[in-house]
């Protein structure tokens, strides 16, 4: 008898521990919500007004895309964190529909971010080892394929409207709190969707990303150019041919340094938002396969509680590096259109010197005869 009393007495103080923690991450996450939604959004918006006078870049869509997605998800996120704290967009719309609708807006928006960042990475690999053929071949408008993007990604998340529900968790001291879920008449398929929304949404395209950079990264001459780019040292040994592009060596290595560095950033890049995605997908897909948040073993329930809070705030890291990422692509812009500019100011002045160089060859008669100075008496 006395040993059940202990046993059920553990357990109580088991609950009532956990409750604590339940209550202490659920805290720590609004605010984690609350400070880097407080700290990006504005910084979104005004890395937005920077890439404007950049309209004619190729990466203008993407970064535009990329920048609204975040806004979009991370709006999302905020306003479903304060309405469950204050409980007044429950008051006029019933739980579930606010589940359906949240679960969609965020996983559209994640697919989205993710493939438009494949998108633009696919645009620089074929401009790098296709600088030509990608003029004829790419689509007119990389809006269009934002939109491609836009509606695929609202097509593979179809699912949620579906499938997602509010599902209600009670504790034994008379407490319940919500949560998001499948319904339990999915339940059997819930797996697979799960598996194949994360692969689709996030897995395969930052193996995509991160393969095409280091594609572009390890391959030292781009594939099937159709000119030829040498030194002018190697011009003044007289290996010479037709259709050629003159350029000093100092700036093929100054041009190839650049392009490396610029490269290797958005590698790094690509690979951190991997790393700050990655444990967030791979909890959500073991708690699928394993129920942990609903184990039988209160033990195991503390244990992912506090992972699940962990691997959200590295979720949640990710966001404040946008824009850092944007502002590193507007420089590289910035630096490529500057250099167009100077390039192009050099031109019209050598074509302006050339043009007042054959007007005062003009006005040289045919006849005349410059003395030598022995003639002279």
């Amino acid at each position: 008898m006395n040993l059940c009393n202990n046993c059920s007495y553990e357990t109580e103080l088991l609950q009532q521990q956990f409750f604590r923690e339940w209550n202490f991450s659920s805290r720590l996450l609004f605010y984690s919500i609350i400070a880097v939604t407080s700290l990006t959004l504005p910084v979104l918006v005004l890395i937005l007004a920077l890439i404007r006078p950049h309209r004619n870049s190729q990466y203008f869509p993407y970064m535009c895309g990329i920048i609204s997605g975040n806004f979009v998800l991370l709006s999302t996120i905020f306003t479903m964190v304060v309405a469950e704290n204050v409980h007044i967009v429950y008051y006029y719309f019933p739980g579930y529909l606010i589940c359906k609708i949240s679960t969609f807006v965020v996983n559209s928006a994640s697919c989205f971010i993710h493939w438009t960042w494949v998108g633009m990475y696919a645009q620089r690999f074929i401009h790098v080892f296709f600088p030509l053929r990608s003029r004829r071949k790419l689509p007119r408008s990389s809006w269009n394929t934002l939109l491609i993007i836009l509606g695929l990604s609202c097509v593979c998340q179809i699912w949620a409207p579906i499938t997602i529900t509010e599902r209600h968790v009670n504790h034994e001291n008379g407490t319940s709190g919500t949560y998001c879920a499948e319904h339990p008449y999915f339940s059997s398929s819930s797996k697979i969707i799960v598996l194949v929304e994360s692969t689709i949404t996030f897995f395969i395209p930052f193996m995509l990303t991160v393969l095409a950079d280091i594609s572009v990264l390890v391959s030292k001459v781009p594939w099937q150019t159709p000119f030829k780019l040498i030194s002018a040292d190697d011009l003044r040994s007289n290996n010479r041919s037709d259709n050629m592009k003159i350029v000093s060596r100092l700036n093929l290595e100054y041009a190839e340094k650049r392009r490396i560095i610029a490269i290797k950033r958005c590698l790094v890049s690509a690979t951190f938002t991997l790393v700050l995605n990655l444990p967030n997908y791979v909890l959500q897909l073991i708690d699928e396969f394993y129920k942990l948040r609903a184990h039988e073993d209160i033990a195991v329930r503390r244990v992912f509680l506090q992972a699940d809070a962990a691997v959200y705030i590295l979720y949640l890291l990710q966001f404040p590096l946008v824009p850092v990422n944007m502002y590193f692509l507007r420089q590289n812009i910035t630096r490529s259109s500057r250099k167009l500019r100077e390039k192009t100011t050099l031109q019209q002045e050598h074509s302006r010197s050339f043009q007042v160089l054959e007007m005062s060859n003009d006005r040289v008669p045919l006849s005349t005869t410059i003395p030598s100075p022995t003639s002279i008496p």
